[in-house]
């Protein structure tokens, strides 16, 4: 069929664009770090962002022009998807391939689930990880040396032979911890991972028959590249790669292998999330679709109500198998929200293209699925359909939701503080604090920062997840309370002064924020300063100045030079 041939050409054409221009912005990314070019870092990190839509929308487009009428024919996709998988099968980065053709069947056709006889089902392409040994002999601060070596940064290292010594500190300090013995092997990924301001080297260590991580941050000041901190753990390094962190950028003809490897170091982590934390994430959404329907598919999978109280404008259901919530927004808001929900959706984009600097949960956007009916309890099925009756909609035994977000299944603050241990509580109500200051240093101001409106995660980081009332910090207003004039003004349950649409008064946050006890002396003892006016102000006029903030995804014991091993 000729129009199927053209067709399936097409998007061939297109995804092959797709991936040029993929790799030509993350080869930009080493020449940034080199020249210490954080903005356009920036810059290209989110025009990689919008480069998938971008590209497949003009496929799209030429698409239709060709076909006509005829581009929404079934039968057409059918014929395409024959061509196209033959032409793809033998790529290194099949599955992405798929999952391209997929987006744009989907686009055209408006499928509701999965239609096999369309669409293509990803395979991934079994690639041993091209990974490079490193002798161990010597001891550590030897094959620190080795490694320091086979990475260069088109910039020079500020002291080699001391990021050397502090890296072998470590490294022999893991070797007493195992008992004196040096690793059985060192394999490291040829290729470094960038983001914002930092760069990563990637190695796994084996002893025996297991694999740990071997994490080495780097970081490019003014007098050189330093390395900064060494993590060795599974939990250190999934925090690195979490999902609240932007996508790194990294080399990668052949994904599956990069994804092989790290999930030797990080087994806990779904295949889904290391796809979309190395960058494809439209990939990453087709893995975690298909873990959920795995899921659901035992005889135990069912959905269940998400813990905490309910959203005035998100109704919100879990799959605990698989780590996941699924948000739908309401038809109508609760009191006092006066958003629409296109606003809504702007703040969930507007979240997907910022840097999140490790306090915001990445958000997946499904369009048209379609879970089995009998996975509902009966109650949560009616709050959904309650909620939303123009997107959650009954076809027989199955449900078909015509829109929702998925996000990582995290304890709400509330409810862990409830529940935690004296340390464990002080512990979380503090990160709370420094999870509001790294987001107005990355310009975001959560808007409602109810402790609700926040999650702990399994690594005991605390995340914002709720985003309708989210604005930038150099929007906000940010002002004294005003003095009362009288008695009356005291006493009154409104306002005695004006208050215009972006006015912040820091003041009024504690009551909201930390419950009474000795969580608030705590939270006040560490972030007092939260509630002064001139604090924020001073924030905005550095964003305002184009300063770029400092993030870093490890605790600041494991920087190199903060501590003796």
């Amino acid at each position: 069929m000729a129009d199927s041939s053209a067709g399936a050409d097409t998007l061939a054409g297109a995804f092959d664009l797709y991936r040029e221009r993929f790799a030509a912005i993350t080869a930009r990314s080493r020449r940034r770090f080199a020249a210490r070019d954080w903005t356009g870092a920036r810059t290209d990190a989110a025009e990689r962002l919008a480069l998938y839509k971008t590209v497949l929308d003009e496929a799209l487009t030429r698409l239709t022009t060709a076909l006509g009428a005829a581009a929404r024919e079934r039968t057409l996709w059918v014929a395409m998807r024959e061509r196209y998988a033959a032409a793809m099968a033998g790529r290194d980065d099949r599955e992405l391939a798929a999952t391209f053709f997929n987006s744009a069947a989907r686009r055209v056709l408006t499928i509701v689930g999965v239609d096999p006889e369309v669409e293509i089902k990803p395979v991934r392409a079994r690639v041993p990880p091209a990974v490079e040994p490193l002798p161990v002999e010597g001891g550590g601060e030897a094959l620190a040396r080795r490694l320091l070596e086979r990475f260069t940064w088109g910039a020079p290292y500020e002291d080699a032979a001391r990021d050397a010594r502090r890296i072998g500190r470590v490294l022999d300090a893991e070797d007493r911890e195992a008992g004196g013995a040096p690793p059985d092997a060192v394999d490291v990924l040829p290729v470094a991972f960038f983001r914002n301001k930092g760069a990563y080297v990637v190695a796994r260590v084996r002893r025996g028959d297991a694999w740990s991580p071997l994490v080495v941050a780097f970081l490019h000041a003014p007098r050189g590249v330093h390395a900064d901190a060494v993590l060795t753990t599974s939990d250190e390094a999934s925090i690195v790669f979490g999902f609240s962190w932007s996508y790194f950028h990294v080399d990668a003809p052949c994904p599956s292998s990069v994804v092989e490897f790290l999930a030797t170091i990080m087994p806990v982590k779904r295949i889904d999330e290391l796809y979309t934390t190395i960058g494809f994430n439209k990939h990453g959404k087709t893995e975690l679709y298909r873990a959920v329907k795995d899921a659901l598919a035992r005889p135990d999978g069912r959905f269940v109500p998400a813990e905490g109280a309910k959203g005035l404008v998100m109704t919100v259901f879990a799959l605990p198998a698989v780590n996941v919530v699924f948000k739908v927004i309401r038809d109508t808001f609760g009191h006092g929200k006066k958003t629409t929900r296109r606003e809504v959706m702007e703040k969930y984009h507007f979240v997907f293209i910022r840097d999140r600097v490790g306090r915001l949960a990445d958000a997946q956007e499904f369009e048209h699925v379609n879970f089995p009916r009998a996975c509902f309890p009966p109650a949560l099925l009616a709050e959904l359909v309650e909620a939303a009756p123009s997107i959650v909609r009954l076809h027989d035994d199955r449900v078909h939701i015509a829109h929702l977000y998925t996000e990582r299944l995290l304890t709400p603050l509330n409810l862990h503080l409830q529940q935690a241990g004296p340390v464990a509580a002080r512990d979380a109500i503090l990160d709370y604090g420094r999870a509001i200051r790294d987001m107005a240093a990355a310009d975001i101001f959560a808007g409602d920062m109810l402790l609700k409106n926040f999650g702990v995660s399994r690594h005991g980081r605390v995340i914002f997840y709720d985003y309708d009332e989210l604005s930038t910090i150099t929007d906000c207003h940010f002002r004294r309370m005003p003095d009362a004039r009288s008695d009356t003004d005291e006493l009154s349950a409104e306002p005695w002064y004006s208050v215009a649409e972006h006015d912040v008064f820091p003041e009024e946050f504690l009551p909201f924020l930390v419950p009474d006890g000795p969580l608030r002396e705590a939270f006040l003892s560490a972030h007092g300063d939260l509630l002064d006016v001139r604090w924020w102000q001073r924030v905005q006029e550095r964003l305002r100045e184009g300063e770029l903030f400092d993030f870093y995804p490890y605790r600041a014991g494991r920087r190199l030079g903060t501590t003796e091993y």
